[in-house]
C-alpha cells in the first residue's frame, strides 16, 4: 500500500484546544490534517456553555464537544456535585455536547471526607450515567495510568480501579464507552484484546506506543483484529502553551505519528478504518450525519 505519509485524512479521538485560543487551535488542527475530531476542553480554563457556543458560531461541526467536570466536587459534596452535573448535561446537550470525560482522579486522587476514595462505581454516580444513556452521549474514561508514573492518593491498585470502572461498564451495556489510551494504559495487547472482548459496547483511542512493550507482529495482528473498534487519538493540547501569534508546527506531533502508524504496516482496510473511518462513522452516529 502506498501511502503519502504528509496527507491522509485523520480523525483526532482525543484532543484537547481551550476557548482562549480556538481559532489558532482549530486552524493548527486543519493544516495538520485532521479533519475531524473529539474534542475535550479542559475544565480549568473555559466556560463550557461558551465554548460550545463558539463552536457552533465557527460552524465546526466536524468536532464532537465531550464535557470535562470538576470531578473533584464528587469527593467533597456528592449529593450537589451529581444535581448541577444532570442539569449541566442536558443544558450541554441543547448546545451540542454529546459526551462526557471521567478522568483519573476518580480513584487515584479524590478522597471523600470520610477517608473512602471517589470511585467511578459509586452509587450515587448512578444519575449521571442514566443521563448518558437518555441523552444518547458516550463516556470517554481515563482510569489508572502507566505504570512507569503510578501515583495515587487513595492507595487502590491499578486492577481495583478497572474492576470499579468495569462494573459501571458492565452495568450499561447502553452507553458507548471510550477507554483513553490504550484502554487506559494497559500494556499488554493481549490484556488490551481481552478487554475489548468482554466489553463489546467499547471502544478505545490510541495514544501510546504498542512497541513500548509490545513486539510488531503482536501489534499488526492486535489492530488487525480489533480495526473496527480503534481510533487515533494521541492526547494534543496545543497551542493552548504558547502565545497565540505562534504557530504550531504539525511536525511537533502529527508528523510524528503518520510515521508511526504507517511503520506498522496494516493492511490497507486496518489503516483506513484505524486514521479515519472508525471516527467519521462515529461522528455520523453522534450527530445524526448532520454534518454531511
Amino acid at each position: 500500500m502506498m501511502i503519502d505519509i504528509e496527507h491522509f485524512p485523520l480523525f483526532d479521538g482525543h484532543a484537547h484546544f481551550s476557548q482562549a485560543f480556538l481559532d489558532q487551535g482549530l486552524a493548527s488542527y486543519t493544516r495538520c490534517g485532521v479533519k475531524a475530531g473529539i474534542v475535550i476542553p479542559p475544565y480549568q480554563r473555559l466556560d463550557f456553555a461558551e465554548f460550545l457556543r463558539d463552536m457552533r458560531r465557527r460552524k465546526a461541526t466536524n468536532w464532537l464537544p465531550c464535557y470535562w467536570p470538576a470531578w473533584a466536587d464528587f469527593g467533597w459534596r456528592p449529593d450537589v456535585f451529581v444535581q448541577t452535573l444532570v442539569r449541566d448535561m442536558r443544558r450541554f446537550h441543547r448546545l451540542g455536547c454529546r459526551g462526557l470525560k471521567v478522568w483519573k482522579d476518580l480513584g487515584m486522587h479524590i478522597i471523600h471526607p470520610n477517608g473512602k476514595p471517589a470511585t467511578m462505581d459509586d452509587s450515587r454516580l448512578e444519575p449521571v450515567w442514566e443521563t448518558v444513556a437518555d441523552l444518547g452521549w458516550w463516556i470517554s474514561v481515563h482510569q489508572g495510568g502507566p505504570t512507569a508514573r503510578w501515583t495515587t492518593r487513595t492507595g487502590l491498585t491499578r486492577e481495583e480501579i478497572f474492576r470499579r470502572r468495569d462494573r459501571v461498564i458492565r452495568k450499561h451495556p447502553e452507553i458507548r464507552f471510550i477507554l483513553c489510551h490504550n484502554g487506559n494504559d494497559i500494556e499488554s495487547v493481549a490484556k488490551f484484546g481481552a478487554l475489548l472482548d468482554r466489553f463489546p459496547n467499547t471502544k478505545s483511542d490510541i495514544g501510546r506506543d504498542f512497541l513500548l512493550h509490545d513486539t510488531l507482529a503482536d501489534t499488526q495482528a492486535f489492530i488487525e483484529k480489533y480495526a473496527d473498534r480503534l481510533l487515533f487519538g494521541p492526547d494534543t493540547w496545543l497551542p493552548d502553551a504558547r502565545p497565540p501569534d505562534l504557530k504550531w508546527d504539525w511536525e511537533e506531533c502529527y508528523l510524528p505519528w503518520r510515521r508511526r502508524i504507517v511503520s506498522w504496516g496494516l493492511s490497507e482496510s486496518a489503516f483506513r478504518k484505524f486514521t479515519w473511518e472508525n471516527g467519521a462513522r462515529f461522528l455520523d452516529e453522534m450527530t445524526g450525519g448532520r454534518t454531511k
